[in-house]
């Protein structure tokens, strides 16, 4: 009975196989699953932190509210602006006790001789674009020559078209002056013009415009 059931050959079974749809045939390769990432945290630290100088000039405009009036630091390179537009010869008075500064009109400045100086007064700003005004001294009218006086008209001129620091040589007499190394960028210079600049600096009083100004007055022992 065994001998009429007859055994598919290894042929017939390929070709079965072959033949079947290929829904049939299971498939071996197991399902690729796409792995779940976190949410952003919206409260991550540096997805919430804010350029300060992006919050503070956003659609900020600066207004010069201070200038400095006196020679430069010691510490500091400098430029002088050679615009001859932003500079005038005018006349000053200082406290030297208050370390204060007072610029004088001409009237008033010829009644009070051997009280005022008269200077240069430039206009020029410090490598972080800090401008400042600095009383240049003038020649003496007989003549002498204060070295002091000389070398800071010296450090002026060159800081024209140089960064430039003074700093004093109290055993030689007179201010040393350094001229930087190649490589910092040109000035920034600021917008306003000399008369916007000489404003804001003396405003507050610091203006001798009148004979009995209280800066006078003490003068005169009134």
């Amino acid at each position: 009975m065994t001998d009429n059931i007859k055994n598919p050959g290894f042929d017939e079974v390929v070709k079965h196989a072959s033949s079947a749809p290929a829904s049939a045939v299971s498939s071996a390769e197991p399902a690729t699953l796409t792995p779940t990432l976190p949410a952003p945290d919206p409260f991550n630290v540096s997805a919430l932190r804010l350029n300060s100088k992006i919050a503070d000039d956003a659609g900020a405009k600066k207004i010069l509210a201070n200038v400095r009036v006196g020679k430069p630091d010691k510490q500091s390179y400098f430029r002088i602006n050679p615009d001859p537009e932003y500079r005038i010869m005018m006349a000053i008075l200082e406290l030297k006790e208050e370390n204060e500064t007072y610029a004088v009109i001409p009237e008033i400045a010829a009644q009070l001789p051997g009280e005022i100086k008269q200077v240069l007064m430039s206009a020029g700003v410090t490598t972080q674009a800090v401008p400042f005004l600095w009383p240049v001294p003038l020649p003496s009218a007989d003549g002498r020559e204060n070295p002091w006086h000389r070398t800071a008209r010296m450090a002026a001129e060159y800081a024209e078209k140089e960064w430039v620091r003074m700093v004093s040589n109290r055993g030689a007499g007179c201010y040393d002056i350094k001229i930087a190394a190649p490589g910092l960028p040109e000035p920034q210079w600021p917008s306003e013009d000399l008369s916007q600049l000489l404003r804001v600096a003396f405003s507050g009083g610091k203006l001798i415009d009148r004979i009995d100004h209280p800066v006078v007055n003490r003068l005169l022992g009134r």
